[in-house]
C-alpha cells in the first residue's frame, strides 16, 4: 500500500512539477504580451472566477473525497454514482447561482472604473461553471486512483493550450492581447478538456457513466446536501478566497499595475508548496480509508514523514531565490525584479507554514470538518481585514506580511487541533525525534 501511495506521490512531484513550470510560463508569457494594466486585470479576473467557482461548488468536491473511497476499494460503482449524482447536481445549482450573483457584480459596478467597470470583462463569469465541473471530475478521478486526472487537465494542459492559443492571437494580430480574449479561450479551453476527462473517467469506472446522467438520478433534497456539506463547503471557500484574495485586494486598493508585480511575487512563493501538495493528491483519500479503519499511528508515520521532507526541500528552495529570486522575477519582465522582497517574504512564509504540514485535507477526511471551518473562517476573516488595512497604509509590503503571517497561525492551529483530537501528529516533531533517537542508538 505504502509503496504504491510512493509511487503515486513521485508521479504527483512530476505533474506538479510540470504544472509549474507551465504556470511560470503561462504568467510570463502574458506578461509580455500584454500591457501591464490589461495583465493585472487578466490575473485578477481569473483569480475572482476561481473564487467564484469554489463558492459554487459547496463544497461537493471534498465530500467525494471522503466518501468515495471506501466505495472505490469495493469497485462499488453503483453507490458511487448515486454519491456522485448528488455532489455534481449541488455543483451544478451552486455554479450558475454564482455566476448570476457574479454578473450583479458587474451591473453596480458598470461605469466607475476599476475590474468590473467594463462590460467586456464579463467575459470572466464563463468560466465558473466549467471550472466547478472540472474540479469535480478530478476529485473523482483522485478517488478511483488516477493522479493522471487529478493534475494534468486542470494543473497542466489548460494553462499550456492558453498560452498555445493566446500566443497565436498575438501573433496574428500583432498587438496586445485583451484580457477579455484571453478568458474567452480559457473557457473554451475548459469545456474542451471537460470532454476529454470524461471519457478517461468513463474508463476508470468500468464503463458506469458517473458524470453524463449524475443530475437525472440525483434525488435528495437541496436543504438536505447542504446542511451536511456547510463544513466543506465554508473550508473549500476560505482556502481559495484566502489564497486568492489577496491578489484582489492588491489590484482594487493599490491598481493592477501593483497587482501585476504582486501575482508574480505570489505565484512564485506559492509554488513552494507544491511539495506537501503533490503528497495530498493520493495520500488523501488513504488518509479517509486508515482513519475509518482506526489506524491512526500509521496515519502520523505518513504524514509527519513527508511533513519533515516538504520542509527541507522547501528550504532549499527558499535559499535558491534569495540568491536569484530576481532573475526568476525578471523572467516576467525587468521592472519585475522591484518585487524580489516580497518574493522573500512570502517565501519564509510558507517555509515555516510547511513544518506544520496539511490540516485542511487531514481534518477534512478524519471526520474533523467543522473544526477546519472554524479555523479557516476565523484565520481567513481575521486576516483579510489585517490584509486590507496592511495593504491600505503600507501597499504590497503590508499584503505579503500578512498573508505570511496568516498562513503559519493557520497551519499550526490545525495541526494543534487534530494532534489534541486523535492523537495524529502532522508536524515534521515525529519523523525528527524519531531520526534523532536512531542517531543516538547508533552514536551509542
Amino acid at each position: 500500500m505504502f509503496g504504491s501511495l510512493f509511487g503515486k506521490s513521485v508521479l504527483a512531484f512530476v505533474y506538479r512539477c510540470s504544472g509549474a513550470v507551465v504556470t511560470f510560463a503561462f504568467g510570463i508569457c502574458f506578461a509580455r504580451m500584454m500591457t501591464i494594466e490589461e495583465y493585472g486585470t487578466l490575473v485578477s479576473l481569473m483569480t475572482f472566477g476561481l473564487i467564484a467557482s469554489t463558492i459554487g461548488l459547496a463544497g461537493q468536491q471534498l465530500r467525494v473525497l471522503r466518501e468515495v473511497p471506501v466505495f472505490a476499494a469495493r469497485k462499488d460503482y453503483t453507490a458511487i454514482g448515486s454519491i456522485v449524482a448528488k455532489r455534481v447536481r449541488v455543483a451544478c445549482l451552486g455554479s450558475i447561482l454564482a455566476t448570476v450573483i457574479a454578473l450583479l457584480i458587474f451591473v453596480a459596478a458598470q461605469g466607475r472604473g476599476g475590474i468590473f467597470g467594463r462590460w467586456e470583462h464579463s467575459t470572466s463569469l464563463l468560466l465558473i461553471l466549467p471550472s466547478a465541473l472540472i474540479e469535480m471530475q478530478s476529485s473523482l478521478g483522485r478517488t478511483l486512483g488516477s493522479v493522471n486526472m487529478a493534475l494534468v487537465p486542470k494543473d497542466v494542459l489548460w494553462r499550456l493550450f492558453i498560452i498555445l492559443l493566446g500566443g497565436a492571437l498575438f501573433a496574428t494580430y500583432g498587438h496586445p492581447v485583451q484580457a477579455a480574449d484571453v478568458l474567452v479561450i480559457a473557457t473554451g479551453v475548459l469545456v474542451l478538456l471537460i470532454a476529454m476527462q470524461q471519457v478517461h473517467l468513463r474508463h476508470l469506472a468500468e464503463g458506469h457513466r458517473l458524470f453524463t446522467t449524475a443530475v437525472m438520478r440525483s434525488r435528495e433534497s437541496i436543504a438536505d446536501v447542504l446542511s451536511t456539506s456547510a463544513p466543506f463547503w465554508v473550508t473549500s471557500v476560505a482556502t481559495v478566497m484566502f489564497g486568492a484574495i489577496d491578489i484582489v485586494i492588491v489590484s482594487v486598493i493599490v491598481g493592477p499595475e501593483s497587482g501585476g508585480y504582486y501575482y508574480a511575487a505570489n505565484r512564485l512563493a506559492l509554488l513552494l508548496d507544491f511539495f506537501l501538495a503533490t503528497f495530498c493528491v493520493p495520500a488523501a483519500p488513504l488518509i479517509a480509508r486508515l482513519f475509518d479503519e482506526g489506524r491512526r499511528t500509521e496515519i502520523t508515520r505518513v504524514m509527519s514523514g513527508a511533513t519533515l521532507a516538504a520542509f527541507i526541500g522547501v528550504l532549499g528552495c527558499v535559499v535558491v531565490l534569495a540568491l536569484a529570486g530576481d532573475i526568476a522575477l525578471m523572467a516576467f519582465g525587468r521592472s519585475f525584479v522591484g518585487a524580489h522582497g516580497i518574493l522573500m517574504v512570502l517565501s519564509v512564509g510558507m517555509w515555516v507554514s510547511t513544518y506544520f504540514g496539511v490540516g485542511s485535507i487531514a481534518l477534512n477526511m478524519t471526520g474533523h470538518q467543522r473544526a477546519a471551518m472554524n479555523i479557516m473562517v476565523i484565520t481567513s476573516v481575521l486576516g483579510i481585514v489585517a490584509m486590507v488595512g496592511a495593504t491600505w497604509m503600507f501597499g504590497i509590503w503590508g499584503t505579503a506580511v500578512v498573508v505570511a503571517i496568516v498562513w503559519v497561525a493557520n497551519r499550526a492551529w490545525m495541526a494543534a487541533h487534530i494532534y489534541a483530537a486523535e492523537g495524529i501528529d502532522l508536524t515534521a516533531t515525529t519523523m525528527l525525534l524519531a531520526i534523532a533517537r536512531r542517531a543516538t542508538r547508533m552514536a551509542a
